[in-house]
Order: structure tokens, then C-alpha cells, then sequence
């Protein structure tokens, strides 16, 4: 039975972990926006721009025609392989890779857009934002889990926390920055579908 109190106090706990870490969402957020942008602009001076004589989004077959089917393929993909796998579980095995797969995935949204024609930019522009900003905070949990169990004082500053304990503190905190995550992905699948079907 869903509880109303209980709830809020889980938000509460989530939002606080948002708060305790606002340098590594400053420092994440700069890091992953700032490279696609720092990408599209060497694309500008480094090649011709593109010339297009039509453009065709590429999605899925099975996906294409039922909207709520589309939405959740789109939203398991993107919480499951591009957040998870992709972005997280690299810096649970060691804390820099989460930032590092960021970096990666940041140069190739450089050279999507690049390639993208101004209009199509516009109109995939929230998505851009809202997936943009989850993959962030997916990379913040997996830095956070990745810390924990190699310098268990750093992160949580408490004396006396064994490796253990910091790590379960970790993912702990990893699950509930995955609010977040999901919350964005799930958002953003919604706005990427209807924009695909007014395109």
C-alpha cells in the first residue's frame, strides 16, 4: 500500500544526497556539456559543413506507430545500457572510468551534432537536456560507489568506516541518485517520442 509519508521521506534522503554532492554535479555537468560543445566547435573548423539531402531518424521498426512502446523501449534502453552499463558500472570497478565513459559518450553527441541540421537540433533539444543531465548523475553514482570501497574517508568523512561499510553507504547512495536518473530518463523518453512522432 502506497504511503504518502513514506514517500517524502524517501525524496527527503534522495535530495540529500543531491545536496552533498553539488562540486561533483558542478564539476560533471561542465565536464560532460562542456566537450560537446568544445566538439562541435573543432567539427566547425576542422571540416566543411555537412550537406544534407534529406534526413531520416533511425528508430527501431518494432518501436515505430504504438507511442507507449515506444516510450519504453526507448526508457529501458537508456536507464539499462547508456546509464547503467555504460556509465555507471565502469566506476564501481574504479571511480575515474564513470567520468572517463561521460567524456566518451559527450565526444559522440559532439559529432552527432555536428552532423545534425539546425532545425532537428531545436526540436531534439530537451531530450539532449534531460538525457544529458541523467547520464551526469548516473556518472556522480558511479563515482560515489567507486570512491566508497577504494578511499572509504574521503567520501564519507566518518572515522572508523571499514571498506564495507563504505560501500554499502555507497550504493546506497547510488540507488538513490537512480531516482534521479530514472526519473530524468523516463522524462525524457516521453519528449523524445512525441517529438519523433510530430517530426
Amino acid at each position: 500500500m502506497w504511503c504518502p509519508v513514506l514517500t517524502v521521506e524517501f525524496l527527503k534522503l534522495c535530495l540529500r544526497v543531491v545536496s552533498g554532492k553539488v562540486k561533483t554535479f558542478v564539476v560533471l555537468n561542465l565536464l560532460f556539456f562542456g566537450w560537446v560543445f568544445v566538439v562541435v566547435l573543432l567539427m566547425q573548423f576542422l571540416f566543411p559543413p555537412p550537406l544534407y539531402s534529406g534526413w531520416s531518424l533511425m528508430v527501431p521498426e518494432f518501436l515505430v506507430g504504438n507511442w507507449l512502446t515506444m516510450v519504453l523501449g526507448i526508457f529501458a534502453f537508456n536507464l539499462v545500457l547508456s546509464a547503467f552499463v555504460v556509465v555507471t558500472l565502469p566506476g564501481v570497478v574504479f571511480f575515474p572510468l564513470s567520468a572517463a565513459a561521460l567524456l566518451y559518450r559527450a565526444v559522440l553527441w559532439g559529432l552527432l551534432l555536428y552532423v545534425t541540421p539546425t532545425w532537428l537540433f531545436l526540436a531534439a533539444l530537451p531530450t539532449l537536456v534531460l538525457e544529458g543531465e541523467a547520464y551526469v548523475f548516473a556518472a556522480a553514482a558511479g563515482t560515489v560507489v567507486g570512491v566508497s570501497w577504494i578511499k572509504p574517508k574521503w567520501l564519507h568523512r566518518e572515522e572508523g568506516l571499514s571498506r564495507v561499510e563504505a560501500f554499502k553507504k555507497g550504493f546506497e547512495e547510488c540507488l538513490r541518485l537512480y531516482v534521479f536518473v530514472a526519473a530524468l530518463l523516463f522524462v525524457a523518453a516521453v519528449v523524445e517520442t512525441a517529438t519523433i512522432m510530430l517530426i
